[in-house]
Formats: C-alpha cells, structure tokens, sequence
C-alpha cells in the first residue's frame, strides 16, 4: 500500500511575479513621476498630456519584455567543477607578478568584477573585504579582476590598505579565459533585482569620483578553488549584481 506523498505547496504567482520584478517595476514608477509632471503633448490639437501612469507603464512594459526576451544565440562554455582552474600570469596594480598555481596548496576566492567605478561592485568589494581578515585565517586568497585599467585602479584604493589582491585586466583577457560574459538581457534584469538600492548604496562608499571604465553589460563571476586547483564552484552571475553569496563562502572554508 502506497503512502501518502505531501506535495510542495505551490507558491501564488502573483507573489513570485512581486518577488521577482517587483524592485524593477518601483524603479520605472518613480520615473514615471518625475517625467509625467514635465512631458507634454502640446502640440497636438487635443493638447494630450502623458499621465504619470501611462509613461510608467510604457517603461515597465518595454523592460519586462526585452527582460524576458532571449534572442537564440550560442553562449560561451561555461567553466564546472571539478574542472582544473585555468592558469594564467599576470600583473597586480603595483606591476608585481601573479601568477594562479603559486597558490596551490591554498584555497582561492577569485571574483570578476565589472569596473572599480561601478558602484555596484564597489558594494559587493567592500562586503568581502571587510571579512578578508577572518577569510585569511582560514586560509583563503581573495582575488579580484576588474576591466579597469592599473592606473584607474589605483586612484580607486587610493589610501586605503585592502588585503584582496587586485588586478587589472583592461585588454579582458582573463574574462575570455574564464567564460565570463557580457549581456544587455542581464544588464536590465538587474533593474528588477535590487540594482538601484545597490547603485545608491555603493555610491555611498566611494571615498573620491572613479572613472567607469569598462563594459556597461559585463556580468560578474565568483570561482572558489581548492587547494588542488581544482574548481569548487563556478558561479556565473544571473544578472548584474549578482554574486556568489558570503554563506556560500563560508561553507567552502568549513569543509
């Protein structure tokens, strides 16, 4: 005789519509009323204004579309566990060499970023390091590659004192090495997942105005390596701002 089977409660799809473009929809009503009070039609015998509601709407309409639209197209091949992490040498922001297999023997958080004027991953680079000493003490490299240049960089840690190696890969070759993509889709989906409550915080962050000088549509990735120099975890961002999360870390360094 069969027992019973307790199913998994189906979650309302209105809640998971909110929870899901819920941040992006508030962010296109609020320009929807900054713009419906100053946009008009005047010239139109009927003198038609555009109405808050129906310029929010328009936007919310055009994003939630190209959002869900995926055009067919090949991906680049994406890095796996328990691949081994592909090696490479290169130069830090003070020109000093580094190159990835002198860390075996030592677990690595190695994280692409965006650019250092993004205030997005100015956010997410202070949230790691702010933990870089208690990751040091349990053994972890923290690396960072941002499409910045050297000397952008620099002005960006300009009297600061950060443990998180730092290293600028204007020409995006260890991007290519690592798969690591660029997507106007994933750009505007981040609208819908916190990116401006992220912008603001950022920005708030920022000792000193740092240049953007990189890809608006670069997406970000985070690959923890083992000892061995074997992939742990490849974890490719679904939308900018979207980051491997400090627990998932955490959980790394307990093993």
């Amino acid at each position: 005789m069969l027992g019973s089977v307790a199913l998994p409660e189906r979650e309302d799809p209105r809640a998971r519509f909110q929870k899901q473009y819920g941040d992006g929809l508030r962010f296109f009503v609020s320009l929807g009323d900054k713009w419906g009070g100053s946009v008009s039609m005047s010239e139109k015998p009927s003198n038609m204004r555009l109405t808050r509601s129906s310029i929010s709407l328009a936007l919310a309409g055009a994003f939630l579309t190209l959002t869900s639209f995926t055009p067919h197209k090949t991906e680049p091949m994406r890095l796996a566990p328990p691949a081994t992490a592909p090696r490479f040498t290169t130069t830090d922001i003070n020109g000093s060499t580094l190159d990835l297999s002198a860390y075996k023997g030592q677990r690595v958080l190695l994280t692409f970023y965006r650019n250092v004027g993004c205030p997005i991953c100015n956010l997410r680079f202070h949230e790691i390091e702010e933990r870089t000493a208690e990751f040091k003490a349990k053994g972890l490299v923290v690396i960072a590659v941002y499409e910045s240049s050297a000397a952008n960089m620099r002005t960006y840690t300009e009297g600061e004192r950060f443990n998180t190696i730092m290293v600028p890969d204007p020409e995006q070759r260890l991007y290519a090495l690592y798969n690591v993509e660029r997507s106007s889709g994933k750009l505007m989906k981040g609208m819908f997942h916190g990116a401006m409550g992220k912008m603001m915080k950022g920005k708030k962050l920022f000792k000193q105005k740092i240049k953007q000088d990189g890809n608006m549509n670069r997406v970000s990735a985070d690959f923890l390596i083992n000892a061995d120099g074997t992939l742990n975890t490849a974890y490719y961002g679904a939308y900018v701002g979207d980051h491997l999360s400090v627990d998932s870390i955490n959980t790394f360094l307990a093993r």
